[in-house]
């Protein structure tokens, strides 16, 4: 890797981290915002899944957008309207306000994720794909814990609103660095073979059989900051650490098991195995003790960023997918899991209102696994 080229790869880094950030900090808060606006537990659920139909509904375009204007321009635009969106986050007066704002939020993240995964291809060689999926997803984990970890004390000391408002702000600062740094793609004038992707099985099968994982991860790692809370009697501090745990280990997690599968090929085998896996930890968490939540927490961490990576490196390897074709590619991946996990959310808080929350996570590990049979009809990369 050249000096330019590690530049490059520290910027989006940077950007991966912050965008991720924006996502996630919201979870430590969702107490003092369901006071704050008065809102219901059963209705809470309303936040995150409007932020997922908007991430959801929007990756395929933000993927055709990157082959008509180039990934760049396609990823700090997305970056752009997520900074803002995260800024008018802390300034809602009621739940509808914030399910809009985080719904259009999401529309942002959209429109990055995917066109930025394509930049960070490039930096590394064809025999490195996990390894460089590996750091994205790392890079992803990192800002997602630091968002957990750190944003109850941020709220504590200047209130929920102006802790979004921060999030927004770096995000707005770290746009613009990548905006002036980055550099353009050159397109070449050539048709654009869409059927290659929009038509290709593969593509939708794969992304499918992780669609119950994305959504058990996404719920689990919004609602465990609460759950200790108000379940388990945790401080809310330290309930914020135990959490960012099933981010920040990701960081190291998302690399390792990355490269690992660069070596084992058959990613698609070694992916479902390590969501089965996922299954069992999410499933039991409410038999955890003070203890074994460290010890949870961290092997979903793990876990989690490398299945993404493997995921991610598997139609990186699918020949027929021209390199200009691969954000969208990726795009459907996360278009059909962001769509369909966005159940997740509602379905855990709906059944922890009705029900328990022990049966609450156990409907979050059958949500998880029903669909990972998909994958029989998906080739491996």
């Amino acid at each position: 890797m050249n000096r330019k080229n590690l530049l490059d790869f520290a910027s989006l880094i940077s950007s991966r981290t912050i965008y991720a950030l924006n996502w996630y900090n919201i979870s430590p808060l969702y107490i003092f915002i369901e006071s704050s606006l008065a809102i219901p537990l059963m209705k809470l659920g309303e936040i995150p899944t409007s932020f997922l139909i908007g991430a959801g509904v929007f990756q395929i375009p933000g993927g055709i957008l990157a082959a008509k204007i180039g990934n760049k321009n396609a990823a700090v635009s997305g970056m752009y309207l997520l900074s803002i969106m995260a800024v008018l986050s802390g300034l809602s007066w009621n739940l509808s306000s914030m399910v809009i704002f985080r719904f259009f939020l999401g529309v942002g993240a959209a429109m990055y994720f995917s066109p930025a995964l394509g930049i960070i291809k490039n930096v590394f060689s064809d025999k490195s794909k996990g390894l460089a999926m590996g750091f994205y997803n790392g890079a992803f984990n990192f800002g997602a814990g630091i968002g957990i970890a750190l944003w109850n004390s941020i709220a504590i000391l200047v209130g929920w609103r102006w802790a979004l408002v921060i999030g927004g702000l770096i995000g707005l600062a770290i746009t613009v660095e990548n905006h002036l740094t980055l550099p353009t793609d050159e397109l070449k004038r050539e048709k654009i073979e869409w059927k290659r992707v929009l038509l290709n099985r593969n593509v939708w099968f794969v992304g499918l059989s992780l669609a119950g994982f994305w959504g058990a991860f996404f719920a689990f790692a919004q609602f465990l900051n609460p759950y200790l809370v108000k379940t388990k009697g945790m401080s809310a501090n330290l309930s914020g650490l135990v959490s960012s745990l099933t981010l920040i280990a990701g960081a190291f997690g998302g690399p390792l098991i990355g490269m690992i599968s660069d070596k084992l090929k058959r990613r698609k085998e070694f992916m479902i195995l390590l969501a089965i896996v996922m299954c069992f930890f999410i499933s039991t968490v409410f038999l955890t003790n003070f203890t074994t939540i460290w010890i949870y927490t961290s092997v979903l961490g793990l876990l989690s960023a490398g299945i993404f990576s493997v995921l991610y490196a598997i139609p990186a390897g699918y020949k027929e997918i021209p390199e200009r074709l691969l954000p969208l590619s990726i795009a459907i991946i996360n278009s059909v899991q962001i769509s369909v996990g966005s159940v997740a959310p509602y379905l855990f808080t709906f059944t922890a209102a009705k029900f328990s929350f022990n049966i609450a996570w156990m409907s979050l590990g059958a949500f998880l696994i029903i669909f990972l049979p998909f994958a029989k009809f998906a080739k491996d990369g």
